[in-house]
């Protein structure tokens, strides 16, 4: 059969002439039907459209109509109507054929795009069907996400992070619909709907975490060499979040309140004493549900936190409360591994510890709020606020607080300054006992102190009542004027902001 292609001036002349299944193919007038009975030779040749592409209609069996304006470039069109394009080529003196993908998914534009990029290759020596078998037989290796996640997981256990567990538990949970897919098919659109309906159902932070939890996986993914860093789905989202602003903490009467009511909340008394030294010393929730008896050295009063977030050993100075909260915590877990253990193990039965439940101290306050009388809602982590809220507040100084709250330093000064602050860290806390003891032991809520009466109950406790002016205070030469170095610990190490 003859390549000729009909002048352009005849081709809608041609087109007329076409049956009505047949549309879209310009062949020459003598061949303007197609044969009853189409043999190996025939050759079927049209100018490639949109519009010819979408008139082709399957017949009962498949028929390849290749492009009037270049020979190798076809389309197969099946009895089932599907339509896939064909890439016809020569390597090693052998006539080849590879599929690019069915039409309209891969468009003509994009399918051009692949025959010029495989004609690329084959001017380099590369041959398309071959590279493409080598890149199946890698993707047949490629593991699919909930495999990757295991992996994942595993490293993170065994360079100690601590949040690990946290993390497998956010990504099981929000990606369990592409648990089964290849880390390589992971659409970036299908993670971007994921993110959108928790924001949607008012869990924004949580679609934070899930977003840097999820770029940190894939990350990890083109480390260990199973992708490459640029295939990463999370490169293709703009997660727009605004961040929340968390400024609540307890102010001095909710937190007589909070102490004072809290026997009355229907918990467990483990529970009860856990929410209390959680403000008492400052720390996590996780830290405090993890705490061992083998850590806690009551005749030092020390608790030693062995690794925390940021890696690093943690002494926490036992204040005066903290040491009462822990005597009464033996009657309930005297012999057990952790100090605040699961109440859903009797202390009758010799039986091993379990930890609290993760939201076990957040539902306890959420189901008995009303029970507190505070009129706005607080979380376990906003506790750790207000302790640091009140250290600052009782010496002036956020470097006090930042030290209490095991903060690491981020500046260059921090790498040099390897001095751990335990003098300072001890003082600190000390004080903080001091303050909520005088808070909570308050005859009413009414007269519970504010700062400026904690401070000089606790800081000058010698200093008559409004000995000195209240005023605000800039310089650090006007602040020592006015709160000296306190008296309980005069051997304090004080270095320059």
């Amino acid at each position: 059969m003859s390549n000729h292609t009909p002048s352009q001036s005849t081709q809608w002349e041609l087109f007329q002439n076409l049956n009505q299944n047949e549309k879209g193919c310009f062949l020459p007038k003598n061949e303007a039907k197609l044969p009853q009975k189409l043999n190996q030779k025939t050759t079927l040749t049209i100018r490639f459209t949109d519009f010819s592409l979408k008139k082709l209609e399957p017949k009962d069996r498949r028929i390849i109509y290749w492009s009037s304006e270049n020979p190798n470039f076809g389309i197969r069109v099946s009895p089932s109507g599907s339509k896939t394009w064909i890439f016809r080529y020569r390597f090693d003196n052998k006539t080849r054929r590879i599929s690019l993908g069915r039409y309209p998914k891969i468009s003509l534009r994009k399918a051009n795009q692949l025959i010029y990029e495989m004609n690329e290759a084959i001017l380099h020596g590369v041959d398309p069907l071959e590279e493409r078998k080598q890149k199946q037989d890698v993707f047949n290796k490629t593991p699919v996400l909930e495999e990757l996640i295991s992996t994942y997981t595993d490293y993170n256990k065994s360079v100690g992070k601590v949040s690990y567990l946290a993390e497998e538990r956010c990504l099981r949970k929000e990606l369990k619909t592409q648990m089964q897919k290849k880390i390589t098919e992971i659409d970036p659109r299908a993670l971007s709907g994921i993110f959108h309906t928790i924001v949607v159902r008012g869990s924004p932070s949580t679609a934070s975490h899930l977003y840097s939890y999820v770029r940190r996986l894939f990350n990890f993914a083109a480390d260990i060499g199973l992708m490459r860093y640029r295939d990463n789905p999370c490169h293709e989202i703009k997660l727009k979040i605004p961040k929340r602003s968390r400024q609540r903490h307890l102010a001095p009467s909710e937190i007589y309140l909070l102490w004072n009511n809290l026997e009355e909340i229907h918990t467990t008394p483990i529970i009860k004493l856990a929410i209390k030294f959680m403000l008492l010393t400052v720390t996590r929730t996780i830290d405090v549900r993890k705490a061992k008896w083998t850590d806690v050295n009551l005749n030092e009063r020390v608790w030693i936190l062995p690794k925390t977030k940021n890696g690093r050993l943690h002494r926490v100075y036992l204040g005066d409360l903290a040491i009462d909260i822990l005597q009464r915590a033996k009657q309930y877990t005297d012999g057990k591994e952790l100090v605040f253990c699961s109440p859903r193990f009797s202390i009758k039965n010799n039986e091993n510890p379990e930890l609290l439940d993760r939201n076990s101290l957040s539902q306890a306050l959420i189901n008995n709020f009303p029970l507190l009388k505070i009129h706005q809602k607080f979380t376990p982590h906003d506790l750790r606020r207000t302790g640091a809220t009140l250290i600052a507040g009782l010496f002036g100084r956020r470097d006090f607080a930042s030290m209490a709250l095991n903060h690491t330093c981020s500046d260059v000064t921090g790498i040099y300054d390897q001095y751990t602050y335990d003098r300072e860290k001890k003082m600190t806390l000390n004080a903080l006992n001091k303050a909520i003891g005088i808070i909570v032991h308050s005859a009413n809520v009414e007269s519970v102190p504010d700062f400026e009466e904690l401070r000089d109950m606790v800081i000058h406790p010698h200093r008559p009542p409004n000995s000195h002016p209240r005023q605000n205070t800039d310089s650090l030469k006007d602040l020592q004027a006015i709160l000296p170095i306190p008296e309980f610990d005069k051997l304090f190490y004080v270095h320059d902001d």
